[in-house]
């Protein structure tokens, strides 16, 4: 019991620190809103964008049912972080982290801020990121076994 206490005492401090992170990262872009967009080189930009969909602007027209698929997928990651090994458990952590903080700004404003803009790619922020760090480590944790 006290292994499984520590890995989710683990992984609450991750979700805490990447939420901690992507809502400090949108403060100051917003608070720097005037001053966007911003290039900081031919492939990356800064510039502030409402997004009404989820995870890198897919399905922009969902409206509520968003907020509760996304509060349903929550739930869900952490009773898989409850039972599942401790290998899942901070692949886990980033998933939930970034939806917890991109479910914040939905709650809050009704859309998700996301800032960081690169070619070919839909503009995100740091709560994608963490959602598909999250998602590529898990699928390789899954594939590997390790």
């Amino acid at each position: 019991m006290a292994r499984r206490s520590r890995r989710l005492l683990e992984a609450g401090g991750v979700v805490a620190g990447v939420v901690a992170l992507d809502q400090l990262t949108k403060w100051l872009v917003r608070r720097e809103a005037t001053e966007l967009p911003h290039r900081f080189a031919s492939w990356l930009t800064l510039e502030l964008v409402r997004n009404r969909g989820i995870s890198f602007g897919t399905f922009a027209q969902g409206g509520t049912w968003v907020v509760v698929v996304v509060s349903i997928v929550m739930a869900v990651l952490v009773v898989l972080l409850f039972y599942l090994g401790p290998r899942y458990s901070l692949p886990l952590a980033f998933i939930l982290a970034g939806s917890l903080g991109n479910l914040i700004d939905r709650l809050r404003f009704g859309f998700v801020w996301d800032f960081v803009s690169v070619p070919y790619w839909p503009t995100f922020n740091v709560a994608d990121a963490a959602i598909a760090i999250g998602a590529v480590w898990l699928g390789l944790v899954v594939l590997t076994g390790e």
